[in-house]
């Protein structure tokens, strides 16, 4: 019994060692040659969101779009641009009826050069996803807390 324990052990710590090396070629830390050009207007096609009073919201209900304005290698900086239907509940912050604005945003382009984080500011939202090609990206958008909000975007460039 106590051979196979010990086979048992080795296989796993080979495994193991495997993985690692595999992940250590894979991704070794390296920015891509280039990093993708993402500066200019992204307008949302679909969008799915639900607020902390379980308003449900979709790209029906008002347009939304990013407009990334500066690019330096993988820094972005830009404003994201948001509408919901009139009516539909208070904002974020819990106060207001708000059914359209917009956010500042500041962001970075993973090392992958296809994954990209985006976070608002002086708010506390999150944005994050990836590149699916040089025109289209998805975006998962989220404020947890009291007046908690999840979104997802499917953007395109015009």
């Amino acid at each position: 019994m106590g051979h196979w324990r010990l086979a048992v052990q080795a296989a796993l710590v080979a495994l193991m060692v495997g993985c690692a090396t595999l992940v250590a070629f894979a991704i070794d830390g390296t920015p891509p040659p280039q990093y993708p050009d993402l500066e200019g207007q992204w307008v949302v096609i679909k969008k799915d969101a639900v607020y902390w009073h379980r308003d449900i919201q979709s790209q029906e209900s008002g347009p939304s779009h990013l407009r990334i304005e500066e690019q330096t290698g993988p820094v972005l900086e830009g404003v994201f641009f948001w509408q919901v239907s009139p009516g539909s509940g208070r904002d974020h912050d819990g106060r207001s009826e708000v059914s359209k604005s917009m956010e500042p945003v500041i962001g970075m382009i993973g090392w992958d050069g296809a994954s990209l984080t985006l976070v608002e500011h002086p708010d506390t939202g999150t944005m994050r996803g990836r590149l699916v090609n040089s025109d289209t990206m998805e975006l998962m958008h989220y404020e947890a807390g009291p007046h908690a909000t999840i979104s997802r975007y499917l953007l395109v460039r015009p």
